[in-house]
């Protein structure tokens, strides 16, 4: 983890806590902008119990926020001055007094709380990645999204601006491109001409103007499924989908906000469970966000805490970048029964679900699902997009 959404001036509003995107989000693609958020009882307080994969952030007063540890609440960080804590997420008052989302509560399983960068369109949640119901990922976009929204296992943030901002390897079965199965070879069916044709549709898509991406790119891609436990060319859609959104068109491996405001990023992604001096903001091609994720992936990837004592490898390490983009999916996403009935809203919910999902930022779920009904007829034709399992 998501991930992450894009809101360049809602990140610098919101305060430390702000969403979860699983995976793998970046904040780039998916910011909030100045949508109003919900109003939500205070219903937690220190010392309550609370489930780590499912809980993340919540507040504790309107002005106090907590932080779900070792299945218990403890206290986490006070708002910033003259902003409020509603939803888990500290906002300013004319955003706290917008009416409760009426997109269905389902638990999404990756943190997304991270500030996103360009906000261009397509949702990027740079603080983005869990398994627990928050999303892995922030977007990469220069707009920051309130610091900890969501709860739940880790996710990623998207890095992007308004573009679309959170484990273990095995490999696919053979067979040809088709949609659900997984019989055909390892690649289903896709080339390198498929890949880019496919990212070339997916931008725009949503309005943008995504580079053709690199052989290096391509082949990392296609030689990553299998650890993605990717088992057809519609979850390789989907996996892509969602990874252009939160990378900003393959272009952003870190938050843009917190490349260029690392004290900022430093404060508003911090957990009681930091390693001394290290920040966990969203990175990778998924935007994995949060210590908890960065440490799951590196024990998963490496059988050590690498990834917890040094962060930035995720993101100026290229192989480490898609290497923790696939982790994610395949530990958060791959096999949630949503995903595998070719729902692809199920997937955005395992990134970034308390935000796109079932949040203030429905409009970025929107355009990860246009994206990928652009790329899923050039992996797999004839195949129908399922839009299920997010804000619907």
């Amino acid at each position: 983890m998501v991930s992450l959404t894009n809101t360049a001036s809602v990140l610098a509003a919101l305060l430390v806590a702000g969403s979860f995107t699983q995976n793998a989000g970046v904040l780039a693609q998916n910011a909030q902008g100045n949508t109003p958020l919900p109003q939500d009882p205070i219903s937690h307080k220190k010392g309550d119990a609370c489930d780590v994969l499912k809980d993340r952030i919540a507040c504790a007063s309107e002005h106090a926020l907590l932080f779900c540890s070792n299945n218990e609440w403890v206290a986490f960080s006070d708002c910033n001055p003259g902003t409020v804590c509603r939803n888990g997420q500290c906002v300013f008052p004319d955003q706290a007094s917008a009416p409760a989302s009426s997109a269905p509560s389902t638990s999404d399983a990756s943190p997304t709380a991270s500030p996103s960068v360009n906000d261009q369109g397509a949702n990027r949640d740079i603080i983005d990645s869990s398994t627990a119901g928050l999303s892995s990922g922030a977007e990469a976009t220069s707009s920051a999204v309130s610091a900890m929204a969501t709860s739940g296992a880790p996710q990623a943030t998207s890095a992007t601006s308004d573009a679309p901002s959170s484990a273990e390897p095995t490999s696919s079965s053979g067979g040809g491109s088709g949609g659900g199965g997984g019989s055909g070879g390892s690649n289903f069916g896709i080339n390198c001409q498929k890949f880019n044709d496919a990212v070339g549709k997916a931008s725009k898509a949503i309005g943008q103007s995504y580079p053709t991406p690199s052989a290096a790119q391509c082949s990392a891609f296609l030689q990553g499924m299998p650890k993605g436990k990717i088992s057809s060319a519609r979850e390789a859609a989907m996996f892509l989908a969602n990874i252009l959104w939160e990378s900003d068109g393959l272009r952003a491996k870190e938050e843009y906000d917190c490349k260029d405001n690392p004290t900022w990023c430093a404060q508003n992604y911090k957990t009681p469970e930091d390693a001394p001096g290290r920040a966990y903001w969203g990175r990778g091609y998924i935007q994995l966000t949060w210590q908890y994720n960065y440490r799951a992936a590196s024990k998963a990837l490496y059988g050590d805490d690498r990834l917890v004592n040094n962060p930035g490898q995720v993101s100026t390490s290229e192989s480490t970048a898609w290497d923790v983009s696939f982790w994610y999916w395949a530990a958060n996403v791959h096999s949630d029964s949503g995903v595998q009935a070719g729902n692809f809203g199920s997937s955005i919910n395992k990134i970034n679900g308390a935000l796109e999902c079932r949040g203030a930022a429905q409009d970025k779920a929107k355009k990860r699902y246009q994206m990928y009904t652009a790329i899923l007829p050039v992996f797999a034709p004839g195949e129908t997009p399922k839009e299920g399992g997010c804000y619907n």
